[in-house]
């Protein structure tokens, strides 16, 4: 069975029977180790902002975001999600980083499910459209079948919070009704000013569309 998204705000998942692996204690933070709904290469939720910029070095990007602030790590192939100094998420497009049961980039989408079941909700994780387990607080995304990106946040709340979600808009016919007349970076470029108050620049807009193009292909 397949859980319906269900809004944008944080919510809390009542009633819901999931796999054992939810209800393992917890592991000790690791560089290579990905924790679901803990840690991501030793960055720990909840911990300071600052104190991973003084381990891993000056962002290579620092982007506000709806409630809050995006720091990009390229050389790590890490991003941090900030509220204030508070570590809200972190995500690694990073092969050599995996989750105790073995997951990781190029893992395919059927062995992520295998592994954590099918208590799951359809999102789009930074660009890339992927599913979301909620009561662990990991989510990933898929290019090609295969895990592109993986996502930590705080466990039972809903990871289509805005931070973590964008409009999918690749498929939709530029310059038509249903793009408002506009092109597809404007479109999406306006989707998330609607729902955040933040505008993207057109040149991430043309990234984001170009991996979802990637992830349909």
């Amino acid at each position: 069975m397949r859980l319906p998204a269900v809004g944008v705000a944080f919510g809390v998942l009542i009633g819901l029977s999931f796999p054992l692996v939810a209800q393992q204690p917890s592991i000790a933070p690791s560089p290579v180790l990905i924790v679901p709904g803990q840690s991501l290469a030793g960055i720990i939720l909840g911990r300071s902002v600052r104190a991973v910029i003084t381990r891993l070095g000056p962002p290579s990007e620092v982007r506000e975001v709806r409630d809050g602030t995006l720091y990009v790590f390229a050389r790590f192939g890490i991003t941090v999600y900030g509220d204030g100094d508070v570590i809200r998420a972190i995500s690694a497009a990073n092969s050599l980083l995996r989750t105790p049961e073995g997951i990781g980039l190029g893992s395919a989408e059927a062995e992520v499910q295998r592994v954590y079941g099918p208590q799951y909700t359809h999102i789009v994780v930074e660009g890339i459209p992927g599913v979301a387990y909620d009561h662990l607080g990991l989510a990933f995304g898929f290019v090609r079948g295969s895990v592109a990106v993986i996502l930590v946040y705080t466990p039972h709340i809903q990871a289509q919070a805005a931070f973590v979600s964008l409009p999918y808009v690749e498929n939709l016919k530029p310059f038509s009704p249903e793009t408002e007349f506009m092109s597809l970076s404007g479109y999406l470029r306006y989707l998330v000013f609607q729902q955040s108050g933040i505008w993207l620049s057109y040149r991430e807009a043309a990234r984001i569309i170009r991996d979802q193009a990637r992830a349909r292909s």
